[in-house]
């Protein structure tokens, strides 16, 4: 496909006599080629192009014309600068003009004398982006994993960048032809033996039931990343991607076992990646005790406890996290029918709790509760190993 490259062209102003702007566009020439061109792929919305010209200037007042035709530069930022070096030479942006109804900008530039000047024109262009995406390898117990971050870039801007200098913002730079329509994926950072949790989740409105009429609540299995140097990570912020998770078998075959979209994830932060549903952890949740006290005429105290009965098939301890939302229970126990909306709710956790370890920090709130159980391994002649848990909540101030 023909080249469709932006191109800029010079006219130098007679001093014998005045020059005409239609005068100076019919006696245009091609400007020099480009010397350098860097592109720059830090800002997650914007790409800048800061590209650098060897172009000659005779003394006096030169018009330097720029266009852009058939490409997606954004003309309101343009921006024009002389690079000042060691010789004689001179130089002075006097303005900026635009001609009517075209892609194009002409800047004045005054020369000390005649000579060559290096300029540099930077821009922002858009359809030209890039996205992150990553191949994880988790080790066969699931306590490791190799990660790999790719970076793709897809120009569909209309102009091509052969040789370019490419920033991404989150390794090195790289020399990377850019040509039209063109799509460019390379290795960005690799991790090994980063070390990972594998979690098992429930939450009956968030999740959902496996079986409802048994009251059996779904367990999503996660991988938290952590990104921190603890883990073998946090040298740099993790861009969000998609990534493609495999597992090694016991032959060491990597067996795929399903991809995610990770949220962008700072140092010392942690991201959760969804693995699957598991079938060999069983949660039950039922509504064991909702009891309603007058407080004062139709004011109420509501008295809730919410029964787990967790079963592990497993031969390896895991950690369970049981999420409450308190809305979605409070609707529950609460028999007048006026479902709960917006607004604040009056709760407490009760004495009838039987967890023995705080709620979780990062995911309660004033919303939702949670707590981690960790489950033994089943050993010998038992086939699963029984666990309960209670949840009480007294609502407070209910009409």
């Amino acid at each position: 496909m023909k080249s469709k490259s932006l191109y800029g062209i010079i006219a130098f102003s007679l001093c014998a006599f005045s020059v005409t702007s239609s005068y100076a566009r019919i006696k245009l020439i091609t400007l020099p080629v480009r010397e350098h061109v860097e592109i720059q792929l830090e800002n997650e919305h914007t790409t800048i192009i800061e590209e650098e010209r060897i172009v000659p200037l005779r003394k006096g007042n030169n018009d330097i014309d720029f266009s852009w035709h058939n490409t997606s530069i954004r003309p309101e930022t343009i921006v024009f600068r002389v690079l000042e070096d060691d010789s004689l030479l001179r130089t002075n942006v006097l303005s900026v003009s635009y001609p009517p109804n075209e892609s194009a900008l002409t800047w004045k530039v005054s020369a000390s004398e005649n000579g060559s000047a290096r300029v540099r024109i930077t821009y922002a262009i858009e359809r030209l982006d890039k996205e992150y995406h990553y191949i994880a390898r988790a080790d066969q117990d699931e306590s490791k994993m190799d990660l790999m971050q790719y970076i793709r870039v897809n120009n569909q801007s209309g102009e091509s960048f052969h040789d370019a200098r490419m920033n991404t913002g989150s390794g090195k730079p790289m020399i990377l032809p850019m040509g039209l329509d063109e799509t460019q994926e390379f290795l960005n950072q690799s991790y090994s033996a980063v070390a990972i949790d594998k979690t098992y989740t429930v939450n009956a409105t968030e999740l959902g039931y496996r079986n409802r009429a048994q009251d059996k609540l779904n367990v999503f299995m996660h991988y938290q990343l952590h990104n921190d140097k603890a883990h073998n990570l946090g040298k740099k912020s993790l861009a969000p991607g998609k990534f493609r998770i495999y597992q090694q078998d016991k032959k060491g075959t990597a067996v795929f076992v399903g991809e995610d979209w990770g949220k962008y994830t700072a140092k010392e932060d942690e991201t959760s990646l969804f693995i699957g549903q598991a079938r060999d952890i069983v949660v039950k949740r039922i509504i064991e005790r909702k009891k309603r006290q007058r407080i004062n005429g139709n004011l109420y105290d509501i008295d809730a406890v919410v029964k787990y009965e967790i079963e592990n098939f497993k031969n390896t301890s895991v950690k369970l996290i049981i999420e409450e939302s308190i809305p979605h229970l409070r609707n529950e126990v609460f028999s007048s029918g006026n479902s709960y909306k917006e607004g604040n709710i009056e709760w407490e956790i009760g004495d009838d709790t039987s967890f023995t370890n705080k709620p979780l920090k990062k995911q309660t709130t004033s919303q939702k509760i949670a707590y981690q159980v960790t489950l033994p391994a089943r050993s010998g002649a038992n086939k699963r190993v029984k666990l309960e848990k209670k949840l009480n909540i007294n609502f407070k101030n209910e009409w």
